[in-house]
């Protein structure tokens, strides 16, 4: 029997994380396919745990491009029947989010330019809610539950939004929005505004990291304490949470795209 295959098996008896609560007393062990995964490709143990994420984001990657080409497909077929099947469809589920995602960018960043930027919001939101879903599958792990992660996703935001500004007003005058009308208080404005600007990315990422991370935080808990009823509403809870965090992100990001590209200050 090769080393590789011991590895595997070896994940496969104990598990690859364990809550440090219960492990050790006959508690709750956690197995994780993630980690199960780098242990076989030969990635140090000390070093799994920092690389699940990444291996989720993947993931998340990959099953956001099959919906996309399956949801293509199912468009193409149906070709001018654009009327609703009535039953529970993926195509019925990708059209309710995207009307969702569009009616959410036109009250924010308003119907004349909210176009524009339909196709990035929908992708974050997607990405988010298809890996807040992931981790609630046992043995997986979100691509979320990573600051890393969710700093990427709020610097590409960052990005976006600041792109968008530039575009409309041009560099000065993007840069002049951030000093206010008075002469005195300019200097003083600039700072604050330009600080709160640069923190916009931190926050969108911590928000988003600490409440996945709670919410798995507490399902690895109780699970370990009482194994069956409990869990099971606490997966809903977590539903419900992959849902809100997802919006919030995207809520947030239309609201900082508006900012971006308003006149009115």
């Amino acid at each position: 029997m090769g080393k590789k295959t011991q590895q595997v098996l070896a994940a496969l008896t104990v598990g690859s994380s364990a809550s440090p609560a219960f492990a050790g007393s006959g508690g709750a062990i956690f197995i994780s396919y993630y980690g199960m995964f780098l242990n076989a490709i030969g990635v140090q143990a000390d070093a799994v745990d920092e690389w699940k994420p990444a291996v989720g984001a993947v993931v998340t990657l990959i099953l956001t491009v099959i919906i996309g080409y399956r949801y293509k497909s199912q468009v193409m077929a149906a070709q001018n029947d654009l009327a609703p099947s009535g039953k529970f469809s993926l195509r019925g589920v990708v059209e309710v989010i995207a009307e969702f995602v569009h009616d959410l960018a036109f009250n924010s960043i308003g119907p004349q330019k909210a176009g524009r930027f339909l196709a990035v919001l929908f992708s974050v939101f997607a990405f988010i809610f298809v890996s807040n879903l992931t981790g609630l599958i046992p043995g997986l792990t979100a691509a979320t539950d990573s600051i890393n992660t969710n700093l990427v996703l709020g610097l590409f935001v960052f990005l976006v939004f600041n792109t968008a500004g530039i575009k409309e007003h041009g560099w000065l005058g993007y840069l002049r929005t951030f000093a206010g009308p008075v002469m005195l208080m300019m200097p003083f404005l600039f700072v604050i505004e330009m600080v709160g600007m640069m923190a916009r990315p931190l926050s969108l990422s911590l928000r988003l990291y600490g409440n996945i991370f709670g919410d798995h935080l507490v399902l690895s808990v109780f699970t370990g304490l009482t194994k069956l009823v409990l869990p099971a509403f606490l997966l809903f809870f977590g539903l419900l949470v992959a849902c809100l965090q997802s919006f919030v992100f995207t809520l947030l990001s239309s609201i900082y795209i508006s900012l971006a590209t308003s006149h009115d200050h």
